[in-house]
């Protein structure tokens, strides 16, 4: 009997299981049906730049505004790590929120002007085609990135002044961490253009450096003078 009611209760796990692999398999499925949606509308409107654009240039604004406000924290002599991380997040998400409005706006008024006058010149309503699909996925998908790029290049910087919140890392040490990952991301940006235009990984990667080293510099002679 117990012999019994031990292989049911094995059977029943295998079943559970196996549905659950079924389950799992299917939401993988319907993930990478979704992906290669995405990645066929973007080849449809020929969006990638516009998507690597948006990317590139705000996570260059993130990056520098974090940067804006830890230098002028060092120039202050508050270089409190709670202020530093409260205030980036602060900005970063009022970054984000505008980026989201303003590129959707700005965005889905240019693809529609574009299938309106395509429109006028098939004489034809375009409302159910593939085409209007995919103006109303690359808006969202513009927006969704315009958004997460400040906000992503933002929380990396502050990294260190997190870790000093909690006692971890020095704050001078946390000052001096944060430049230089911001400087490493811009670096990264400049190479990432770079990478997409085939050229100089190097000339690129110091365009973008040069603009954060200069925000430090003047920074900190500032910071010497006042």
């Amino acid at each position: 009997m117990s012999s019994s009611h031990n292989l049911s209760s094995v059977e029943t796990l295998l079943i559970a299981n196996r549905e659950r692999g079924r389950r799992t398999t299917r939401a993988i499925s319907e993930r990478i049906k979704v992906l290669k949606r995405i990645k066929f509308y973007i080849d449809t409107l020929d969006a990638g730049g516009i998507l690597r654009r948006y990317f590139v240039m705000n996570g260059f604004d993130g990056a520098l505004a974090v940067m804006g406000i830890i230098v002028g924290s060092y120039m202050t002599r508050a270089l409190n790590p709670r202020f530093i991380v409260g205030a980036s997040i602060g900005a970063s998400i009022a970054m984000a929120v505008s980026g989201f409005v303003g590129a959707f706006i700005t965005e889905r008024a240019e693809r529609l002007r574009e299938i309106k006058e395509l429109e006028r010149s098939l004489f034809t309503s375009l409302d159910k085609s593939v085409l209007k699909q995919a103006v109303n996925m690359i808006t969202l998908l513009a927006a969704v990135i315009d958004a997460i790029a400040p906000l992503l290049f933002a929380l990396i910087s502050i990294t260190p002044f997190v870790l000093s919140m909690w006692s971890l890392l020095p704050v001078e040490i946390a000052f001096y961490s944060s430049l230089t990952i911001i400087c490493l991301l811009l670096f990264s940006l400049g190479a990432l253009l770079a990478r997409i235009s085939d050229e100089n990984l190097l000339k690129y990667g110091l365009y973008m450096l040069t603009s954060g080293l200069a925000v430090s510099i003047l920074g900190l002679l500032l910071g010497g003078v006042l």
